[in-house]
């Protein structure tokens, strides 16, 4: 009988610590999971961030290259413009573009860029001057619609040259 009541003690005392150890390797082994799962994420977050900025690389230099488009489509309307020009402001005088058309409706300074800008029911006049020179003369101008939108023909500029009185 005593043995059958040492071995059930033994049983009982070393079933005990092999729940605490049990427990304890539980803690450990969630400890562990929980490093790796906060380790996973941060690579794959690392790789996203990447990818985003590869993906904004290359959205810009598409922006870019349509924003070049459009310049260049601008600057092909502008020669377009002054080669139909009845009437070609450039070299003209401050004073000159004062007698001839009046007082602007807009001047400004920005930088050494002096801008006159006259506007008519459909359209806008740009007459752009070197601030830095004494006697101001147009070194570019431009005619736009009443949208912002550059004109790129002849019987439009015609309608801003009447508006502007520029024509009979």
């Amino acid at each position: 009988m005593r043995i059958f009541l040492f071995i059930t003690l033994s049983l009982l005392v070393w079933g005990c610590s092999t729940v605490e150890v049990t427990k304890e390797v539980i803690k450990v082994t969630n400890t562990i999971t929980d490093q790796v799962k906060e380790a996973i994420p941060k690579k794959e977050n690392k790789e996203e961030e990447k990818i985003n900025k590869i993906i904004e690389e290359i959205e810009i230099e598409e922006e870019i290259e349509i924003l070049e488009e459009k310049k260049e489509i601008e600057k092909n309307i502008i020669k377009n413009q002054q080669k139909l020009a009845d009437i070609n402001f450039i070299g003209k005088t401050e004073e000159f573009i004062i007698n001839l058309l009046g007082e602007a409706n807009l001047s400004r300074i920005d930088g050494s860029v002096f801008t006159l800008r006259y506007d008519g029911e459909k359209c806008r006049l740009f007459l752009f001057f070197n601030q830095e020179v004494v006697n101001k003369r147009v070194e570019y101008f431009e005619f736009r619609n009443d949208k912002a939108n550059l004109l790129n023909s002849r019987t439009q500029l015609k309608h801003c040259y009447k508006e502007f009185n520029l024509l009979n």
